[in-house]
């Protein structure tokens, strides 16, 4: 784990919020995994001290909403122990608190700053929060060091290289979007630009520079097999999605065939992609939340077995 030098206080995303007590066996990890799905949410009518309740909501741990009482129900964290799942906190001071983060790992933070208007993911080497970042504290009752648990599936892909084709996704993190971005470079992804870049950094893989569409046949013609239930996928699977018709079951009933969307799957009902300006760039999605479900296609791995 590298150390953080400088954290990061940035925003932009819509988030849906719902006494401290850690009577869940919470790991360090799987807090950092809660904090990942509210990535890109609307802080409208929500708070920091929202984020950081509902995060650890999210794993069983019952906590304040407030900034000043979570700060102090934490235990202390030092920077030089920094690990995914610890919470940051920005202001002047302890006492006027006035933003939260949870450390993702690799750099990354999800920060939530009301102004910003919603929970952004950005580099901890960001210099704006130099001068705000108060401390680290930590609710995880237990200690990891692993990736959080991947889909029961039995696995065709090797896990050395299912791990390393997440790893190279999170990396990403955060990284803006852009309809079109550029090949040349990993400043902007939209959906296709994003799974390729994956593949090519963690196994050398180049997919080739067209779309979802383009992606799918490539992964065909490897002879891969084609899953069409999401829950027969295993970690690093490319994923392909139908164009967005609305958020009901009912519009994804016909035409299947065209594919707009891709994405990587992350086992445990996660899909880690990119697909708006507003939602953030590159985040974790819920399979079974929204519309995604309903959405796919098909999916497998383009790495020969």
């Amino acid at each position: 784990m590298k150390k953080l030098k400088i954290l990061s206080l940035l925003l932009a995303g819509s988030i849906v919020f719902s006494s401290f007590s850690s009577a869940s066996a919470a790991t360090s990890n799987q807090i950092a995994a809660s904090a990942q799905k509210y990535i890109g949410h609307s802080l409208s009518q929500h708070t920091a001290g929202d984020f950081i309740h509902h995060t650890l909501k999210g794993v069983g741990i019952s906590s304040s909403k407030t900034l000043s009482e979570l700060y102090r129900q934490g235990t202390p964290v030092s920077v030089s122990n920094l690990k995914a799942g610890d919470v940051a906190f920005f202001g002047t001071s302890a006492s006027n608190l006035t933003a939260s983060g949870v450390y993702l790992g690799n750099n990354k933070i999800a920060v939530a700053y009301k102004p910003y208007g919603s929970v952004k993911v950005l580099s901890t080497n960001d210099s704006v929060v130099k001068n705000n970042f108060v401390g680290l504290r930590s609710y995880a009752s237990t200690q990891s060091t692993s990736s959080p648990a991947p889909s029961p599936a039995k696995s065709t892909t090797p896990s050395n290289v299912q791990d390393k084709l997440i790893k190279a996704g999170l990396k990403y993190l955060g990284t803006p979007y852009e309809y079109g971005s550029s090949r040349s470079n990993t400043k902007t992804f939209d959906c296709s630009d994003f799974t390729r870049q994956v593949y090519l950094d963690a196994v050398g893989l180049d997919m080739g520079r067209g779309g979802a569409t383009s992606q799918f046949k490539y992964l065909k013609s490897t002879g891969a097999k084609i899953k069409t239930n999401w829950k027969d996928l295993e970690k690093g699977d490319l994923m392909f999605f139908m164009p967005y018709r609305g958020t009901s079951k009912s519009n994804y009933t016909t035409n299947r065939d065209s594919i707009g969307h891709s994405g990587i799957y992350m086992g445990d009902g996660k899909v880690l992609h990119t697909y708006s300006k507003d939602s953030g760039g590159v985040r974790i999605d819920s399979i079974v939340n929204r519309h995604w479900e309903f959405r796919f296609v098909g999916g497998g791995s383009p790495i020969k077995k």
